[in-house]
């Protein structure tokens, strides 16, 4: 086994950090070595397969190349074939990072991009630091040139969405076909949604949008949406990460606040309110009593569609990170959803048991998790706030 070395990093806010608001302080545990430990019953082990980056979030195989995408928040893009690491592109000069839940957070390829060599981008744009937030989620298009590389000068904004804080952006990009795509919004920021965005369905905060991509421009989808065309789902606090399995179910990660994480699974077809910021997991949100609130009656449950599973900030963990369902990568962990936590390291697969979720430990990936992804033979991948991408098969 591996160890690496955990950065501490003092008195910052994060997206993978559940219980934090704009204004919250909070304390990275002291520098230390951690272990990537497997439990025996799965027939994995884990090992570093590539380091070097600074702060990589997630990977894409090229729909016609063999080699995979590297996303970092920072606005690095870089490309893999097994031998060499290449840029593709530097778009750091394009998005904030006044904070460190800022950066480019998505990125897709476009339907035909064999053809038109488009790719869809998500990232909150560059702007002052000082001062109330003034910097926007945005959603933009790319071309890729005949040489690989991304043409800078072909970026075209497609829509963008305001920011009152400067945490909680979410911002994850899901190819779902059929010129169609999913995005992924927090509720504005700060803590415990101060202006109310999660159970406002007229607001694109708080929410997984649903929008057509044809022709160069977006589209909303739905045809009987009760507020924002281009709301599937709202009742979010922060969807970092989301997938849509193989029997057309969404698998949707929220990041919590200072109690639970929780991951939800809804469908395309029936649109959900998810119940923050009235929830937290299975219980009543109160800010004056923080993970003092009651566990809601069912005559309030029914009102949301609740979680299949939920976890505490126990055992060093703060904030969930999803997460894909595996019909791909270790025969172990097929016909379940993975996910983890970006403090303690931990992940878990949740699997259907006689008609019931059952959530199973797996083990440890070494790190600080900010996103799982696919490797270049299907393999799977965990990234590290620390920079290393960790092979765990």
């Amino acid at each position: 086994m591996r160890s690496w070395a955990i950065i501490s990093l003092l008195v910052v806010t994060s997206s993978f950090a559940g219980c934090l608001g704009e204004e919250d302080g909070f304390v990275w545990p002291e520098p230390e070595s951690w272990d990537c430990s497997i439990q025996e019953s799965y027939n994995l082990s884990c090992y570093k397969y590539l380091d070097g980056f600074s702060s990589p979030i997630s990977s894409l195989k090229h729909p016609t190349k063999d080699e995979i995408w590297i996303v970092e928040l920072s606005g690095l893009i870089h490309s893999w074939d097994g031998t060499e690491i290449s840029q593709i592109a530097d778009l750091g000069s394009m998005v904030s990072t006044c904070h460190v839940e800022q950066g480019l957070l998505g990125m897709t390829f476009a339907d035909g991009f064999d053809e038109n060599g488009t790719i869809l981008l998500s990232y909150v744009e560059d702007g002052s630091c000082d001062g109330p937030n003034e910097s926007d989620l945005v959603l933009s298009s790319a071309g890729v040139s005949p040489s690989g590389k991304l043409d800078i000068s072909s970026i075209k904004v497609l829509k963008s969405i305001e920011q009152p804080y400067r945490n909680h952006n979410g911002g994850h990009l899901l190819n779902i076909g059929g010129s169609q795509f999913l995005w992924g919004i927090g509720d504005g920021g700060s803590g415990y949604d101060p202006e109310e965005n999660g159970q406002n369905p007229s607001t694109k905060l708080g929410t997984i949008l649903q929008f057509r991509y044809l022709d160069g421009e977006v589209s909303p989808v739905l045809e009987d949406s009760v507020g924002d065309p281009y709301v599937l789902h709202h009742g979010l606090r922060n969807p970092w990460r989301f997938d849509l399995d193989s029997h057309g179910r969404l698998w949707i990660s929220d990041v919590g606040q200072n109690c639970w994480e929780e991951v939800n699974l809804v469908t395309l077809e029936n649109p959900a309110n998810l119940g923050w910021s009235e929830m937290e997991g299975e219980y009543l949100v109160d800010s004056s009593t923080p993970c003092g609130g009651s566990e809601a009656n069912e005559s309030v449950r029914d009102q949301y569609t609740g979680p299949v599973a939920t976890y505490s900030h126990s055992s060093g963990n703060c904030s969930i990170t999803g997460g894909f369902w595996m019909d791909w990568g270790p025969v172990d962990l097929h016909e379940g959803y993975l996910y983890g936590d970006f403090c303690s390291g931990s992940m878990w697969i949740l699997e259907e048991v006689d008609g019931s979720w059952s959530e199973s430990y797996i083990g440890s990936s070494g790190g600080m998790i900010v996103g799982f992804g696919e490797g270049l033979e299907g393999e799977l991948l965990a990234f590290h706030w620390t920079g290393e991408i960790v092979h765990i098969g």
